[in-house]
């Protein structure tokens, strides 16, 4: 079988990616990201990089993923999944994760720019400067996402011709097609992504979009302080890196365990507070593509410190929970997610 090589965006000026807000801002970008997303979303959910499928990786259907592993979890893995939570390998794990998406993204953003009929040498440009944005919660004052991610169900793109049309918003929702029956209730319920479902549990819920803001803001200062401590003053890579004590690692001011929380607050009872369904909702790689920013800025405070070996916590599909786990997981006799692609 085949294998999905994940490199990332190519080409460009190699530019770094962008705070969602300053994407936003740049029309061209911001319409090829939103066209882009919308295509990804539009595919059939069985399409190897149809927005579910990739989503899927990460928890439920639970389902082998381009020949990646086995046809079934391996033995001694509590979580059928692929991603790593609670051990060494979560911040690394996610990296080439988000840069799946990425890179799935600007392929389409690349054949979409071909379409435009006036500046096009200016929109070919941004297409192949475009990257993921990342959410920057850390931010003071800056972790309630703008109106385009969290409650415009439409918005204005500049399409083919240089005229401004309104389209339907792929960050505020994604909507199934159909509803993955293996989803543990409520998810199974709904037929798109919720965040801070109300009422909490019924098929009727809709996102309560006030409350998602208050939550947020409520963890601003936590959030922001958090980051700045593990950024000055953590050098342990266990501490760093996970939210298992037992594992070396930090229960309240891990990467991770800062990770939880705006995954926690940002679904409360929808399906970002959820691991085994955080992936379909669009604001994932939004919250991912900040982790990893987070964790390339500690590596450059800390050079040399990298991944140490430590338990498996629990496992994965291709790693079973009795394993112990480093750097070379993956890498010689066991094939991982992050092998493969």
């Amino acid at each position: 079988m085949s294998r999905v090589v994940t490199t990332g965006a190519q080409g460009g000026q190699t530019p770094n990616r962008r705070e969602i807000n300053d994407l936003i801002s740049d029309d061209k970008q911001f319409s090829l990201y939103i066209q882009a997303l919308t295509l990804i979303q539009s595919k059939k959910q069985s399409d190897t990089f149809s927005h579910f499928s990739i989503s899927g990786i990460h928890g439920q259907p639970f389902v082998r993923w381009e020949g990646a592993g086995g046809t079934t979890a391996v033995p001694g893995s509590e979580f059928g999944g692929y991603c790593t939570h609670g051990s060494v390998l979560f911040p690394t794990w996610h990296r080439p994760y988000v840069a799946l998406y990425e890179q799935v993204m600007q392929t389409h953003a690349l054949n979409i720019a071909k379409h435009y009929q006036v500046d096009t040498d200016s929109w070919r440009t941004a297409a192949e400067n475009l990257r993921a944005p990342y959410w920057d919660w850390a931010t003071p004052d800056n972790i309630i996402p703008p109106p385009e991610i969290i409650s415009l169900q439409t918005v204005s793109i500049t399409t083919f011709d240089g005229s401004t049309i309104p389209v339907m918003n792929p960050l505020y929702q994604y909507k199934f097609h159909p509803i993955e029956e293996t989803f543990y209730p409520p998810f199974k319920l709904w037929q798109n992504t919720l965040r801070h479902p109300n009422p909490p549990g019924s098929p009727d819920a809709t996102t309560d979009v006030q409350d998602l803001r208050d939550h947020l803001s409520s963890i601003q200062s936590d959030v922001t302080g958090g980051t700045w401590r593990l950024l000055t003053q953590v050098t342990d890579w266990n501490e760093f890196s996970n939210h298992t004590p037992n594992d070396g690692g930090s229960a309240i001011n891990s990467l991770e365990a800062i990770h939880d929380n705006i995954h926690t607050h940002t679904g409360w009872g929808g399906h970002m507070g959820n691991t085994y369904v955080a992936g379909f909702d669009p604001i994932f790689f939004l919250h991912h593509a900040n982790v990893d920013r987070i964790l390339s800025l500690w590596a450059a405070i800390n050079p040399g410190v990298w991944v140490t070996s430590a338990p498996a916590e629990g496992g994965t599909w291709t790693i079973s929970g009795n394993d112990t786990i480093d750097s070379n997981t993956g890498t010689s006799g066991k094939t991982s997610l992050a092998k493969s692609i």
